[in-house]
């Protein structure tokens, strides 16, 4: 059995694909054993409580919410202990591939240099060097192409993590043509997101597999 830990920040939809995937087998030996979200309020929580999967909350607010926006040294700080504890957590479950699924924070370095060893992937709604570091990369895409007249190549990828966001060695792509004035943004936006709903699923079984 490969232990796959999902990180979530949000609905939970990407977490559903994969969810969904398990329960027919297409993860191979690959089983969803923790979840854990960087908000209490993710319904991606309920996703994995339907499904009998452990969930955790780890969230950065508590450790700056006292601190002044300011105040950069002890905000710095502050983060640093919570990629301490976000590290431990996940530790704690023995994964052998941590999956972010919609994960919003960044992984800082000091998450990284603890979870060394083990293979982490991120989606991202954009192609290698397409609106990197952003939340907004959808829709930046789609407006890019209305304000060119041209048509874009975009999509979404899966790759893996390091320090520099969103620069890893990509695992797989989606690419989605982008065609100025004939769709709106949020028909291109659930385009993306199927997309991603399958990428999230192939590049998790491409990896555990390369694991072998």
């Amino acid at each position: 059995m490969s232990r796959i830990t999902v990180l979530i920040s949000g609905s939970g939809s990407n977490l559903q694909a994969l969810i969904d995937a398990q329960a027919i087998g297409r993860l191979g030996d690959g089983i969803i054993t923790s979840v854990i979200s960087s908000s209490k309020k993710a319904y991606g929580l309920e996703r994995a409580k339907r499904a009998h999967i452990p969930t955790k909350v780890c969230s950065l607010y508590p450790y700056v919410k006292d601190v002044p926006k300011e105040d950069v040294v002890k905000r710095k700080q502050c983060r640093i202990q919570f990629e301490e504890e976000l590290a431990a957590q996940i530790l704690n479950d023995k994964p052998d591939l941590i999956v972010c699924a919609g994960w919003l924070l960044i992984l800082g370095p000091r998450c990284l240099s603890k979870l060394r060893g083990i293979p982490i992937i991120n989606l991202h709604p954009a192609l290698p060097g397409a609106f990197d570091g952003t939340t907004h990369a959808i829709e930046m895409a789609w407006k890019k192409a209305q304000e060119t007249g041209e048509t874009l190549k975009a999509g979404c990828m899966v790759h893996y993590v390091i320090e520099e966001v969103d620069r890893g060695e990509p695992v797989l792509l989606k690419e989605l043509l982008i065609v100025p004035g004939s769709e709106s943004l949020e028909v291109y936006e659930q385009r993306v997101h199927d997309a991603e709903h399958v990428a999230i699923v192939e590049a998790t079984v491409k990896v555990l597999q390369a694991q072998k």
